[in-house]
């Protein structure tokens, strides 16, 4: 059987919530930087946003509750299907079974057989829907009663028949799935989806861009070094600049990835400066426009830092001690606060 991870839906945002969406941990401003605010057309693009990501969460819901059966929902990666979905998993404190990667059609007969009251939510599994025989394990499992007098939770038999045996059960769970494309046009498929939730998310540049906006505001924490909201969205304007210029759709995944470039550079980890990192990562070949130092230098550079700190310290006016600062390493104020932490000052 396909290796399956059980989680137990907590309150909180702060879960391993799979695919990359999870990594959003708002950071507090951790020694001033003003963040641009979000504009009208932000705003209008946010509502125009909630309202898909909210009919997934109902969608999600209608199972979680054994009202549907199932839920199918494919889209871009990075537009937040596997955060909504299990957002709302975790509002409703729903149990589920978490498999993604590879699945076949016994395997899932054995995931299903194995806890047929539950809900199991199958991430990236493109590939599932061309077996024939998990084709045949979904057609039985998600059929649902007709009428007008349906009695929950509705029960489906399945069975899998070989030469020497018969194997079966009774199914009164559900089946989430979440992917990148639509399923295969059909027939078997075609009678999946009559019987299911069905949904494309499609969500445009304007909306993700906003919606990136909003998650900056939030600032950015990562093993428990912070980005304040001034810096979050300096990376996030610089990210949307370069997508925009190279006709690269946008998404969450790669802004979550330039918050940690920005970190480390910031942190003197890495030897590249972060806004090459970021256009690497955009145009997937090594980029460098910056200067290019070596860890050594960059090791020496963070105790340059630190000394300056530890000098402007003292400096009671704190737009005087940013100021000196700024002169003399050239980086933000967050970044100051930051070093007298680790000074313990």
């Amino acid at each position: 059987m396909h290796r399956s991870m059980s989680r137990t839906a907590r309150s909180t945002k702060e879960d391993n919530v799979s695919s990359d969406e999870s990594s959003l941990t708002p950071a507090a401003d951790t020694g001033g930087g003003e963040s641009p605010g979000l504009t009208a057309d932000d705003r209008k693009n946010l509502a125009a946003l909630e309202a898909k990501l909210q009919m997934v969460r109902d969608m999600t819901h209608s199972v979680a509750s054994r009202l549907s059966t199932a839920f199918y929902l494919y889209g871009p990666g990075g537009c937040g299907k596997s955060y909504a979905v299990l957002e709302e998993l975790h509002r409703l404190k729903t149990p589920y079974r978490l498999y993604n990667s590879r699945m076949t059609g016994r395997g899932l007969f054995n995931a299903l057989e194995a806890y047929p009251d539950g809900i199991h939510l199958l991430e990236d599994m493109e590939q599932l829907v061309h077996d024939a025989g998990a084709r045949g394990v979904l057609r039985s499992a998600l059929w649902g009663q007709t009428g007008t007098n349906v009695r929950l939770p509705q029960e489906r038999l399945v069975t899998w028949t070989t030469y020497r045996t018969e194997h079966q059960f009774v199914f009164t769970g559900g089946i989430i799935m979440t992917a990148n494309r639509p399923l295969p046009a059909v027939p078997e498929l075609d009678a999946v989806k009559t019987r299911i939730g069905y949904m494309h998310l499609a969500v445009g540049d304007d909306e993700l861009i906003a919606l990136m906006r909003k998650v900056s505001l939030g600032g950015f924490r990562v093993n428990g070094v912070a980005a304040s909201p001034a810096e979050c969205r300096e990376v996030c304007d610089h990210l949307v600049e370069q997508a925009r210029g190279l006709h690269r759709q946008m998404d969450m995944r790669t802004l979550i990835n330039a918050f940690k470039d920005y970190l480390q550079w910031r942190e003197c980890q890495s030897g590249c400066h972060w806004r090459d990192m970021v256009a690497t990562r955009l145009k997937e070949r090594p980029i460098g426009v910056e200067e290019v130092r070596t860890f050594q230098q960059r090791a020496s550079q963070k105790q340059e830092e630190l000394e300056v700190a530890r000098e402007v310290a003292h400096i009671p006016n704190r737009h005087e001690r940013f100021r000196v600062w700024k002169e003399k390493t050239g980086k933000s104020e967050p970044t100051l606060y930051r070093r007298l932490e680790e000074l313990g000052l």
